[in-house]
């Protein structure tokens, strides 16, 4: 008789962990339940589950640290991260420490259930790994041997059909040329050592992506390498991080990613002395035609006005939505009048330019440089201060404020 997939529920709320037990139960998994970290962990150290699915938020610690635990308790336990706050920076520190999947509270039951079939379907490649370490022929993972002058002596069937063409031991080749060895480090040191610690990496061929699982085997004097295809994983990854630093409607930086370039301008041109220059800009009267044309003809304005910004700025600017129709341009290597100069460009490219129903439409911009004793604070504020004045002297111009003028 097939043995149950052991599912393991970890949740403070009673009703919810009923409600999920039951209907697991339904679909044929063996379920336990804990209603604390503490009690997830203990269940863990006492039997070993396929798949734990992980409140972030529990009463006597945080769900990510249960999931570490458990994974260092069984590390081929998969770990689906469920939680009602919609933090990006979670998401993403998830799957960075291990979590296969995050669900975002109330979710779609069928979701759920799909992502437990996935991560459980995913946990036997893992397993191959260990249960075939000595018949690497067998396994459908990818595998290759090289001895200790970098020549590849065995490849199984898998990473022959990966790699037709350079994974045979009879390819004329130099050492260390197959493309699994590229800018492999601390190799050496692990043959010398004679570890048989499973050494993991990163590897990029092509618009792929592979984690490459590294052992020394003693008895044979040889590097034994598994191959593992995350392509699919680092997509994921990519996505939860474009969705933590792009504007959905711009596809430019958002107010938390500007931020944080801003701040490592910034310490950088006060490192190397460097002039660093900041314009903030803010449609006129959008307002008007939001309430005229309705928010869809103003999203496409937005674009627009995007767009046109980023064909008249350089490379290494950087521009970012701070919020509603106000907008950033980062200059980096640009004193107060490179500033005005690049300010004075887009108004005027903005201003010229006809937009679908709308018609013409002005900017105004406030900009500043950075001066010695500015922290990101007091340039953010200036900047802002600038924009005011801007506004204050009739809109569609270009102010330039500098510290110690905002400083009275």
């Amino acid at each position: 008789m097939k043995q149950k997939t052991k599912i393991l529920v970890v949740d403070d709320d009673p009703n919810l962990r009923k409600t999920l037990s039951d209907i697991l139960r339904i679909k044929g998994y063996e379920i336990a339940i804990a209603a604390n970290g503490a009690e997830a962990i203990a269940a863990a150290e006492r039997e070993t589950f396929s798949l734990a699915l992980i409140d972030l938020m529990l009463p006597d610690m945080p769900g990510l640290e249960v999931m570490v635990r458990i994974k260092a308790i069984s590390p081929l336990t998969e770990a689906i991260i469920l939680t009602g706050n919609a933090s990006m920076d979670t998401a993403i520190e998830a799957t960075k420490q291990g979590a296969y999947s995050y669900l975002l509270k109330p979710y779609q039951m069928d979701d759920l259930l799909q992502n437990i079939q996935h991560g459980v379907e995913r946990q036997p490649a893992q397993e191959e790994i260990l249960r075939l370490a000595s018949f690497p022929r067998l396994t459908p993972i990818p595998v290759i041997e090289v001895n200790s002058s970098g020549e590849v002596t065995y490849a199984n069937p898998a990473a022959e059909k990966l790699f037709p063409n350079q994974s045979s031991p009879d390819l004329d080749s130099k050492a260390w040329s197959h493309p699994l060895l590229n800018g492999l480090s601390g190799f050496d040191e692990l043959r010398q050592s004679k570890q048989r610690k499973d050494v993991a990496r990163e590897v990029e061929i092509g618009q792929a992506t592979y984690e490459l699982h590294t052992h020394y085997i003693l008895e044979l004097d040889l590097i034994r390498i598994y191959v593992l295809d995350i392509t699919k994983r680092k997509m994921a990854e990519k996505e939860i991080h474009l969705l933590a630093t792009t504007d959905s409607l711009t596809g430019i930086a958002n107010r938390r990613e500007f931020s944080a370039i801003l701040a490592r301008e910034l310490d950088r041109a006060k490192r190397y002395g460097a002039p660093l220059s900041l314009a903030m800009y803010d449609l006129d009267y959008f307002k008007r035609v939001n309430d005229t044309f309705g928010h869809d003809v103003g999203d496409d304005v937005l674009q627009a006005v995007t767009g046109l910004v980023k064909e008249n700025i350089r490379t290494v600017d950087v521009v970012g939505r701070w919020g509603g129709e106000e907008f950033m341009v980062l200059m980096p290597a640009s004193d107060m009048q490179a500033a005005r100069n690049a300010s004075e460009k887009l108004r005027l490219a903005i201003a010229g330019h006809h937009f679908n129903k709308v018609g013409n439409l002005t900017v105004s911009f406030g900009a500043t440089a950075l001066e010695p004793q500015d922290d990101i604070n007091s340039l953010l504020k200036r900047v802002d201060n600038a924009l005011y004045l801007a506004k204050e002297k009739g809109r569609n111009r270009v102010e330039i404020l500098a510290g110690k003028a905002a400083a009275k």
